[in-house]
């Protein structure tokens, strides 16, 4: 019988503490690999997203929650901005490109944008952004295109109509404007960020829906409708003719015009230092923690079971085993267990993010590729190889020194 099918057999021998180990190993595994893919999935997402606009100005407030409801549609609106404002940003020299939106409705809790059709002529990292998998961009209000999330989830098809809720949110007993149906003229091809879960349309569909509720409120109010020169956007994406202007022009906006300029790449790296990685690091301590004590779980069952079978190793002597056979036997052990628990723990944690993915992007827009695997993943594999195998290093030693007569109680 080989070595490795006797460790093997040692192994089954004592189901219930291999199988303790084995999880123990298992978790520490699972959580920093779901950890250091998640954090790689998100921070590739949100900076390229980030990366797509280089200012967006709104309503004055907090310039995270203005990134994230204009750029991401993850948070409220900090206010409407007038439109004048847009046209003034528009004609400035140093801006290449300014890009409306409105918003205020949603459809089964995804947002319907209010935009104008240049938006789709973007452009990132030499190519275009987005590309249509069905139809074409809307030319008539009450037309929108719909982000491939959108159609995934909802089942519309070219052609549908569908009516907006009042609200970004879906909630029960939202008014719905079924007097003004949407129709779909196209659906946008994945892009992996938040706008596969937005609808987007015109911008005077958005105004005559809400310029509706304005003027009956102004009705039961008894005060003056609204004038066209009063009509406002939520916020405005800019695109610069040079990156290195972005400062520049945010304090020419800050100081000269009623909005508040906000860049995202600095906002979503504010994010990410005071937020997320903090919580990063926490669970990533957490199970570095599980992992050392599961080293040592292997190390004191390792050792336990050395001193439980030293006769039967001493037998193993006398009919021939070598003292490198014996202690190859005991890191043979270690090997399958930390090979075992290391292979368990990473299929867990990367099937876990496959089955969560088509939640993740829903809900978020987040697309992550579950199985990918970097540099900085394989080297946390190897240091958790290394530690398992260091813990079987002791007790394979220990059955080296020991000797026959001793473990038989032979004396001389």
């Amino acid at each position: 019988m080989t070595l490795p099918r006797i460790a093997w057999r040692y192994l089954t021998a004592r189901p219930l503490v291999t199988g303790l180990t084995l999880a123990g190993i298992a978790l520490g595994v699972a959580l920093i690999a779901a950890v250091l893919t998640l954090r790689r999935e998100t921070e590739r997402t949100f900076q390229r997203e980030a990366g797509l606009f280089d200012l967006v100005v709104g309503a004055k407030g907090s310039p995270l929650q203005l990134t994230l409801s204009s750029v991401y549609h993850l948070d409220m609106p900090t206010g409407n901005v007038p439109w004048s404002l847009y046209e003034k940003l528009r004609e400035n020299r140093r801006i290449a490109t300014a890009i409306p939106i409105g918003l205020g409705d949603n459809f089964r809790g995804f947002r319907i944008v209010g935009t104008e059709p240049h938006l789709f002529d973007l452009q990132h990292e030499g190519r275009a952004f987005f590309s249509f998998a069905q139809g074409a961009v809307f030319r008539d209000d009450f037309e929108v295109v719909l982000g491939s999330q959108v159609a995934a989830s909802t089942g519309l098809q070219i052609g549908d109509t569908f009516a907006g809720t009042h609200g970004l949110v879906q909630m029960p007993g939202s008014e719905e404007h079924g007097e003004f149906p949407y129709r779909v003229c196209g659906i946008l091809a994945p892009t992996g960020t938040a706008q596969d879960r937005a609808i987007f349309g015109t911008l005077r569909s958005v105004w005559i829906i809400h310029d509706k509720e304005h003027k009956l409120h102004a009705t039961i109010q008894g005060t003056a409708s609204r004038a066209e020169s009063s009509l406002e956007v939520t916020a405005v994406l800019i695109r610069l003719k040079a990156r290195g202007l972005r400062l520049w022009v945010a304090d020419d906006i800050r100081n000269h015009t009623e909005g508040m300029p906000a860049i995202p790449v600095n906002e979503i790296l504010r994010l990410y230092q005071n937020v997320l990685e903090p919580v990063q690091k926490t669970l990533l301590a957490v199970a570095a923690l599980v992992v050392v004590v599961s080293c040592f779980t292997v190390l004191v069952t390792l050792h336990q079971a050395v001193e439980r079978r030293r006769r039967d190793l001493a037998i193993l002597r006398c009919l021939g085993g070598r003292r490198w056979e014996v202690a190859a036997l005991v890191m043979l052990e270690a090997v399958f267990l930390t090979l075992g628990g290391l292979s368990i723990g990473w299929l867990l944690a990367h099937g876990l993010l496959a089955a969560a993915a088509p939640l993740l992007r829903e809900r978020t827009g987040l697309l992550i590729e579950p199985w990918s695997l970097d540099h900085t993943e394989i080297t946390a594999l190897l240091v958790i190889s290394a530690a398992g195998l260091l813990s079987g290093l002791v007790p394979a030693l220990s059955s080296y020194r020991r000797t026959p007569a001793h473990d038989l109680g032979i004396t001389e």
